[in-house]
């Protein structure tokens, strides 16, 4: 009987340590769990998961490299809209998230050489290409309220197009020479400096991926020709509270 009882009093002893264990191993689970909620409450950012519209204008500085000149010498109008979708919160090692970038855009590009060329019989020459594009682009983004850049690819449709001969008999347009394609797929690089409230400083840097034009290698040119643009943007991103 003695034997039985201590026995008795060793397996109610375990029983009320396995008790206890399991109550601090619930309360360990119910801090935590109420810290993870906590810190998900803290971290959420509304603009992380909103789209944000906004408007772009600014000027390309221009060349069609291959045309047989160098330097950015043709200036033309860039301007449109452009909607920003963040991916929401993301395991960053810094505060942002990812968005994806949309622009419609007019962009005017081309060249303007003022010298003569080699054997080519060209005083000088200027070609003026007009686009609509639209611009896909990846991001690190922090909201609409904070610099942010990206890269991505934009597709482009040739809307018009001139070319100029400045030569020894006087100024004529180009006839009988290869067009111009009517699209172009180019690669961006671009970033956005907040200035002020909604407004941003944005240097761009874009070229063609194929080329705009076989020019079988006349006028001191080679053979493939590619638009090569830097530009200068202002944008403005609206608030949602302004929409």
């Amino acid at each position: 009987m003695i034997l039985n009882h201590k026995k008795g009093k060793k397996h109610l002893t375990h029983f009320k340590k396995q008790v206890k264990i399991k109550q601090i191993a619930t309360i360990l689970a119910c801090l935590l769990c109420c810290c993870s909620l906590k810190n998900h409450a803290q971290r959420y950012n509304e603009e992380y998961h909103l789209p944000v519209a906004g408007l772009l204008g600014g000027i390309n500085m221009t060349q069609v490299d291959g045309d047989g000149y160098k330097g950015y010498n043709q200036v033309g109008f860039t301007g449109g809209g452009i909607i920003y979708l963040p991916f929401g919160e993301m395991d960053m090692p810094i505060d942002g998230t990812v968005a994806l970038s949309m622009e419609v855009l007019f962009s005017q590009k081309g060249s303007k050489g003022g010298a003569p060329i080699p054997g080519a019989g060209i005083e000088s020459q200027t070609i003026k290409l007009q686009y609509a594009e639209v611009p896909f682009q990846i991001n690190f983004y922090q909201g609409s309220r904070k610099s942010n850049f990206g890269m991505g690819l934009s597709v482009g449709y040739l809307a018009s197009s001139e070319e100029l001969i400045y030569d020894n008999s006087g100024v004529r347009i180009k006839e009988g020479l290869p067009p111009f394609r009517k699209f172009e797929f180019s690669f961006v690089f671009s970033g956005n400096v907040h200035l002020w409230k909604g407004i941003f400083l944005g240097p761009r840097f874009q070229y063609s991926l194929l080329s705009v034009r076989k020019n079988n290698g006349m006028f001191g040119g080679r053979i493939d020709q590619f638009n090569n643009v830097v530009s200068l943007r202002l944008m403005y991103l609206f608030k949602r509270a302004d929409y």
